[in-house]
């Protein structure tokens, strides 16, 4: 997904409640939910070597390991030279927790798109492909935004409802279309059937804007 989406996330997850866990929670969660994508500076290598890195290291399991440690460990860092008593304390235990559930999100919502992410990397070479969102998708953006807009607008814990809601919206979301690529791809399977062509591969992906069309590639 694009970074819009990503920070969104972060933002929608700390206004459900994940920020109170500890001081420094909020900008954690807005980090990690974009940090795998420190493998962007990699294009600047320019031809197929910077496409070769792209969502690779960053976005597989060794990843998922080390860049939620580093994050926490620097949150901590900081946050002990900026908070004194009186101020919230910096959980440790919490940041790391925290900074493994931001980064876990990057690459599962990157798995829905037809670019595809290299889980098991550096282990294996392999794509996985959700073929589910488009990488930009406005209907995302509306439904998290007004989660962490109203959340924003509101006292006390009854603003938390608001991005919990959002956040099952975007997963029913998810849902929906994930069962309307899997109908899409048995309806052209069936049309192809009848059609005489022989399949061999076959990508049906979302389009912008319009959640009811499918791009279809064979």
């Amino acid at each position: 997904m694009d970074p819009v989406c990503h920070t969104l996330v972060g933002a929608c997850l700390a206004e459900s409640g994940l920020k109170r866990r500890t001081a420094l929670a909020y900008p954690t969660l807005l980090i990690g939910a974009n940090l795998p994508d420190i493998d962007v500076v990699t294009l600047l290598a320019g031809g197929d070597y910077g496409l070769w890195l792209r969502r690779g290291v960053t976005h597989g399991v060794l990843g998922l390991l080390v860049l939620p440690i580093m994050l926490g460990i620097g949150m901590r860092m900081w946050g002990g030279s900026k908070f004194r008593s009186g101020s919230a304390p910096v959980r440790t235990g919490a940041l790391l927790l925290l900074s493994f559930v931001a980064v876990a999100t990057h690459p599962a919502l990157d798995l829905l798109n037809v670019y595809g992410v290299r889980l098991l990397m550096p282990f294996r070479d392999g794509w996985f492909y959700g073929d589910t969102l488009f990488i930009a998708d406005p209907w995302v953006w509306l439904v998290l935004g007004a989660g962490v807009f109203l959340a924003r607008r509101k006292k006390g814990r009854r603003r938390e409802f608001f991005p919990r809601t959002a956040l099952a919206a975007f997963a029913g979301y998810i849902i929906l279309m994930g069962g309307m690529g899997f109908w899409s791809r048995q309806a052209v399977l069936r049309e192809a059937a009848a059609s005489g062509y022989p399949v061999h591969r076959m990508m049906v992906a979302p389009v912008p804007v319009n959640p009811f069309r499918r791009r279809v590639v064979m």
